[in-house]
């Protein structure tokens, strides 16, 4: 029982349905074996039957009430399905169970997992690092033609961590409070200079979330509201300041879909080389569960932002305010490609995203001579296929590849330009919870 208690540890939400349905027939057919019962308990918490795989266990228990495997997997899949208390029993049950040492650090491991949930704190720490390689080009078509291209392998790195207080209510209703902290090195023109130059980029978040259950409203819609302070820091060059609250709301209209929607608000009047001082965001988000181990998703997100110009830059009409909007669309498909003995898994995803918009043309801002300021449009789209591999119950192995393109068009203050990039990647990503 060793195998169906570990079995458990990492199981994926999704899976194969042909395993799920073959052990099904398994446990059928072969009435009282316990290779069958094993099989089928681990298929159907893959699948998220967690009524079956918890009757399932209780009969294995039932004839044989010393198996301490079979009690350490029912305890974590009552942890699973935040039935803590339940856990709790069933662990205790296994510790007074003639050979629990053998188990010892499976229990103790779950033991404190179940009291920090029955604690209502929880803390959880992602750390994540890789190498992304990145060929860029620019042309200028008009004017002075020019082209312009660079490369970089770059290092990236995250450290994200987060403490959640659950308020002990019939909605499930949680505070929040974490950071993220991103480097990055990069390649850019960032002094529009038509020379692309590597430099290192700092990116960071503070944030409060105060997330609530509405079950009265909708079963399953929740509403998040978020305060936050960022930075993005690029260089010396530029260094982007945010204060902003977001409110999101969420909704499950059916077990293999969900929806989300939101509107963030930020100032980032306190910037520096950055203009934009408001800056108003919207979209919607769902995804669908297709098939068996493949869902959909799919975004739209909107903006709007305004602000003024450094003097002595102004518009042709005298003005030094402007205004710029946009969207973004993009869907993805995401396919759970293998499924290990042990319950890792392996999933990929590919998508495509398009943007559209106008902007602020910071390369106006560069003319020393004719002092005119302009906005842009730009249009940009970018393909991705990304890979997932679960190592351990706590890490994971990322790797990917991308290409994009972008058009800056209609300046009346600077040259038509394209730009488009391609790029292969990978990381590991290391969590503690």
């Amino acid at each position: 029982m060793a195998f169906l208690a570990t079995s458990l540890c990492a199981v994926p939400a999704s899976a194969d349905e042909f395993s799920y349905n073959n052990a099904f027939d398994l446990r059928v057919t072969d009435i009282g074996s316990r290779t069958a019962l094993d099989s089928f308990v681990v298929e159907a918490v893959r699948q998220g039957q967690y009524d079956q795989a918890l009757s399932t266990l209780e009969e294995i228990i039932l004839r044989n009430p010393a198996d301490i495997g079979a009690r350490i997997a029912l305890a974590r899949v009552y942890y699973q399905i935040s039935s803590y208390d339940l856990a709790a029993a069933h662990i205790e049950q296994a510790l007074l169970t003639a050979g629990w040492e053998a188990f010892q650090k499976e229990i103790e491991e779950l033991k404190a997992k179940i009291e920090r949930a029955q604690s209502g704190w929880d803390y959880i720490l992602t750390v994540s690092g890789g190498i992304d390689y990145k060929k860029v080009s620019q042309t200028i078509p008009d004017g002075f033609p020019t082209e312009s291209d660079g490369s970089i392998t770059a290092p990236f790195g995250m450290i994200n961590g987060v403490v959640i207080r659950d308020l002990e209510t019939a909605s499930s209703d949680e505070i929040r409070v974490g950071g993220v902290f991103r480097y990055i090195r990069n390649i850019g023109d960032l002094d529009f200079d038509s020379i692309y130059d590597t430099y290192d980029q700092y990116k960071g978040r503070a944030y409060i979330t105060y997330s609530k259950g509405l079950p009265d409203l909708i079963d399953t819609l929740r509403v998040d509201l978020t305060g936050y302070a960022d930075f993005d820091r690029q260089d010396s060059v530029r260094q982007v300041n945010t204060y902003g609250v977001k409110a999101q709301a969420s909704i499950r209209p059916t077990v293999e879909s969900q929806l989300w929607a939101f509107v963030d608000y930020g100032w980032q009047g306190s910037s520096q080389d950055f203009y934009t001082d408001h800056r108003l965001t919207y979209g919607v988000q769902g995804e669908y569960r297709i098939a068996p181990g493949v869902a959909l998703g799919a975004y739209a997100s909107g903006y709007h932002e305004w602000g003024e110009t450094p003097a002595p830059y102004a518009f042709p009409s005298g003005d030094d305010k402007f205004e710029t909007d946009g969207y973004e669309i993009g869907t993805s498909v995401s396919h759970l490609l293998w499924v290990f003995e042990d319950g890792r898994s392996w999933v990929h995803e590919g998508g495509v995203r398009y943007t559209e918009g106008s902007i602020l043309d910071y390369g106006a801002l560069n003319d020393v001579v004719w002092l005119n300021a302009s906005l842009v449009d730009r249009s940009a789209w970018e393909v991705f296929w990304n890979h997932n591999v679960q190592i351990r119950s706590d890490t994971m192995f990322d790797f990917g590849v991308y290409y994009g393109e972008a058009k800056f068009r209609n300046s009346t203050a600077s040259f038509d330009r394209n730009s488009d990039y391609w790029g292969v990647k990978g990381g590991l990503t290391f969590q503690l919870h």
